[in-house]
């Protein structure tokens, strides 16, 4: 049944004569008629006892109106909070980004996210960016490193330079264990060839690590030394460590990181708000990454 139908026998009830009911609907007498016998024929039962002066509820009639105007309360309930909600964001918002993202500027774009659009419920995939590539369909936003995602809008977000850091107090950093942090092949044979050339020695990686915590927490220890991006070394003690910029050939290592997102997640507006806190917290912070 439609929910005219539904309203059509609550206002039957309360006004008893086919007349009446048709004079507050603004429809014609037959037409209610007519109407209330397809809802009988529907239910397959008679809902009302027609005489010359009024109606008179059937036994299941008055199980069947009970039912009509549960349908009709709750459906103005929901058009009320349409109407009072119309401005506002909610709904569901599903994030896949990639681990280095996930531990640096994520919490605080999220954080200021959340304090602005307190109802959108949000699902957050962390991993690698093959992983969040590989899983693409399931995010309404991704947030790579390295390249683009294939058949998506790509938004270039931020490029970062890659530094060397050591420990202080660690003069033989020469033979200091290498750390390596994830990344993908090309990025790492950039940072073979940086430390073959600054180092005169093969490059063997005798610690891998896939979380950003435990990297520093290694450093700390003053158990090796590594490569990372800038987008790290905000929260680095300078005092505690030596951050030496990677050059190959005078030339600064760099990595990409990338916005991703079908054109059409766009027309939900907890989505579109997302992408345009995340432009701004970038291009606000982006001084902050050297």
């Amino acid at each position: 049944m439609k929910v005219d139908d539904y309203k059509l026998l609550v206002t039957l009830d309360e006004t008893r004569t086919l007349r009446k009911a048709a004079e507050k609907l603004f429809i014609s007498q037959p037409a209610v008629s007519q109407r209330l016998k397809s809802i009988e024929d529907e239910w397959g039962v008679k809902i009302f006892i027609r005489t010359k002066k009024e109606l008179y509820v059937t036994g299941e009639g008055e199980k069947i109106i009970e039912h009509a105007r549960d349908v009709t309360e709750k459906e103005a309930l929901v058009k009320e909070y349409i109407r009072s909600n119309e401005n506002s964001i909610q709904g569901n918002l599903s994030i896949g980004v990639s681990s280095l993202i996930g531990h640096t500027i994520l919490p605080e774009i999220l954080s200021q996210y959340l304090k602005l659009y307190p109802n959108v419920n949000i699902k957050i995939k962390v991993g690698s960016s093959q992983q969040i590539i590989d899983e693409q369909n399931d995010f309404h936003i991704s947030i790579v490193r390295g390249s683009r995602i294939l058949n998506k809008q790509n938004e270039l977000l931020f490029v970062d330079r890659h530094y060397l850091v050591t420990p202080i107090g660690k003069e033989e950093e020469k033979r200091l264990p290498i750390i390596e942090f994830q990344a993908d092949p090309i990025y790492i044979s950039e940072i073979e060839r940086f430390f073959e050339e600054r180092f005169k020695r093969k490059y063997e990686s005798q610690i891998k690590v896939d979380q950003i915590a435990t990297c520093r927490a290694l450093l700390l220890e003053g158990i090796g030394m590594t490569v990372l991006p800038e987008i790290v070394l905000k929260d680095f003690d300078k005092s505690q460590f030596n951050i030496d910029e990677v050059l190959h050939e005078e030339r600064a290592i760099t990595r990409d990181t990338y916005i991703a997102f079908d054109k059409s997640v766009m027309a939900l507006p907890q989505v579109e708000a997302f992408l345009k806190l995340v432009r701004t917290f970038v291009n606000a912070d982006s001084v902050e990454f050297r």
